[in-house]
Formats: C-alpha cells, sequence, structure tokens
C-alpha cells in the first residue's frame, strides 16, 4: 500500500467510526446476505461481536505499513478462522461487505480513491492470512 492509500483507510475509518454501532449491524447484514454459512462464525450476540470486529479493524488499519508488528495476531486469526472453514471466499465475501459498509456510512465521502484503498489493504491482509493458513501445516 502507498502512503496515500494508508492515510485514506484511517482517514476514512476515523470518519465512520462515531458510527461504528450502526455500521457493525450493517456490515453483518451485508456479510450474511453474501455468505449465510459465516454466520454460526459470529455467535449469538452480534453487537458484541461487533465490538470486538471494531477494535480488530482498528489495530490493523493503525497497523497499515507496519503489519509485521501485527503480523502474529493475523496468523492466529487466520489458523483459527481456517480451522472453522473460513478461506478465499470467505475473505472475498468480508471484504464486498466491508466496502459496502463504507459506502453506506461515509456516502459520498467514500470515493473511489477511498475504496481503491480499502481494497489495497483488504487485498494485503487476506493474502497474509492466507500464506498463514498454508504455512501452518509445515509449522505443526
Amino acid at each position: 500500500m502507498t502512503p496515500r492509500q494508508i492515510r485514506l483507510v484511517r482517514d476514512s475509518f476515523d470518519a465512520a467510526a462515531p458510527q461504528r454501532d450502526r455500521l457493525s449491524a450493517i456490515f453483518f447484514a451485508e456479510l450474511f446476505a453474501r455468505d449465510p454459512s459465516l454466520r454460526p462464525l459470529f455467535g449469538g450476540d452480534l453487537a458484541a461481536r461487533g465490538a470486538e470486529l471494531y477494535y480488530g479493524l482498528s489495530a490493523i488499519v493503525v497497523s497499515l505499513g507496519r503489519l509485521h508488528a501485527f503480523l502474529p495476531a493475523l496468523e492466529w486469526l487466520a489458523i483459527r478462522y481456517s480451522r472453522r472453514g473460513v478461506g478465499m471466499a470467505q475473505y472475498a465475501a468480508i471484504g464486498t461487505a466491508l466496502l459496502a459498509t463504507l459506502q453506506a456510512g461515509l456516502r459520498d465521502a467514500f470515493t473511489d480513491e477511498h475504496r481503491q484503498a480499502w481494497i489495497a489493504g483488504h487485498k494485503l491482509v487476506a493474502e497474509l492470512m492466507i500464506r498463514a493458513v498454508e504455512a501452518e501445516p509445515i509449522a505443526a
């Protein structure tokens, strides 16, 4: 990611933060519409999962540009979720739901440049997580 893309992701995340409860509900609705098989991964209390999602995403956004510091946590999540059936198709659904959520929350302030920056960030994180899963049997 370029420094400008990182700044765009951070700025748009900060702009969306005041709406985080509403946006987490939109995110889950978007996600489950795209991939209903992901519903059991999030348990019953979506408000609690929404808070976890916000803080996890916040940690990733803050770490963009230096994800090596956050890599162990991403690897752990990737392996944990891969054991529950999460793979590339689910990462794609998550990315699409995230973009739809940001668009719903930020409306016209979520420009195509913001969208492209988020796509680049999601691709980077998803690739790191997929690599962790692919390497996991070697490490076991």
